[in-house]
């Protein structure tokens, strides 16, 4: 299977993006005491997570049907796993 590049290259751009944005999130979490406002960062971070799993995955399936060792799909599925564990050694953030 011919996986396209363009593709791939989509959703790495979009992982950057994610987390960027949850770099953001956390300095204005901290820097905020609106409680409405905290509630939808903790919302969105959430959602980001979700979003963030949902390309793992598919990270994953490209990357096995790959037989390339080096390869845009695993550079998607390593830049997705960072992000991940990102988003969980910092989900105590909002639960402090």
């Amino acid at each position: 299977m011919k996986v396209s590049e363009s593709i791939i290259n989509n959703l790495l751009m979009e992982v950057d993006s994610l987390t960027y944005r949850l770099r953001s999130i956390k300095v204005s979490f901290n820097t905020t005491s609106n409680n409405r406002l905290r509630d939808r960062f903790i919302y969105e971070n959430k959602t980001i997570l979700e979003r963030v799993n949902e390309i793992y995955k598919v990270a994953v399936y490209l990357n096995k049907s790959e037989k390339e060792n080096i390869s845009f799909s695993s550079l998607l599925l390593e830049k997705s796993k960072r992000t991940l564990k990102e988003i969980r050694t910092e989900s105590n953030l909002f639960f402090q």
